[in-house]
């Protein structure tokens, strides 16, 4: 996933999403320098860290 569809699952700017990423660096890892997306694991890991969206807590 890109910054910006994380963004919009969470219903949140491209901005406000960076911000909330930011200090949990560490723990989802940094993307590579000249990649776009996330991988699965840092999606899992943003996840948990962020709670999941509004979207997915519905469906469970």
């Amino acid at each position: 996933m890109t910054l910006k569809e994380l963004a919009a699952v969470y219903r949140v700017s491209r901005t406000t999403m960076y911000r909330w990423l930011k200090p949990h660096r560490d723990k989802i890892g940094y993307r590579k320098p000249g990649m776009r997306f996330y991988t699965a694991t840092q999606v899992a890991a943003i996840f948990e860290v962020l709670d999941p969206p509004e979207v997915l807590q519905s469906v469970s």
